[in-house]
């Protein structure tokens, strides 16, 4: 399964992107392409969304069992 993810610069609130190569590495550093904001690495993004997807997913299945 294939998802794709809008990822906003917590400075300027752009969504585009600039990454160092074509296929993201887990180390690349991730730029802001409007501000040059740097949001960090791609394994560090990836670990916040996780945090927040599982945040989401237990705040829904707590409101389905009231």
């Amino acid at each position: 399964m294939t998802v794709q993810v809008e990822l906003p610069c917590p400075k300027c609130k752009s969504t585009k992107m600039k990454f160092e190569r074509p296929e993201i590495r887990e180390t690349d550093i991730i730029t802001c392409a409007a501000c040059g904001h740097n949001l960090g690495t791609m394994a560090s993004i990836r670990e916040e969304m996780n945090k927040a997807y599982q945040g989401l997913n237990q705040a829904g299945a707590k409101r389905k069992l009231q």
